[in-house]
């Protein structure tokens, strides 16, 4: 990964179905997906984030490794992260970002689903 690359690609929430997350249909736990991004190298940690409007957080990390350099990273959220506190209208934004070994970081755009109960 170089110092040039400013945005990643937002994640996916492989369990959102056109921007909305029925959280009452989620079998636990939810999947955060990372699409492989320019200049991977194993190392490299990837740390996912999620942030709801009820004020809920989770991250996690994953170190790419060679074997899984090149392919999608996938995070378990676990369904509580969404859950908890649910009001209509609430909102979760996702994002992650990746420091190399070198230090360099670069972030992701973020995904913002609606959460409905």
């Amino acid at each position: 990964m170089t110092a040039q690359l400013k945005a990643l690609e937002a994640p996916v929430l492989k369990e959102a179905v056109e921007g909305v997350l029925y959280v009452h249909n989620l079998i636990d736990p939810a999947h955060g997906v990372v699409w492989p991004y320019p200049y991977a190298a194993a190392g490299d940690n990837v740390e996912f984030t999620v942030q709801t409007s009820t004020g809920n957080t989770w991250v996690g990390l994953i170190a790419l490794t060679q074997a899984s350099v090149g392919k999608p990273v996938t995070f378990s959220i676990p369904k509580e992260t969404f859950a908890k506190g649910l009001v209509l209208d609430a909102t979760a934004k996702l994002q992650y970002s990746v420091t190399s070994a070198s230090g360099n970081q670069a972030h992701s755009a973020d995904l913002v689903v609606q959460l409905k109960p």
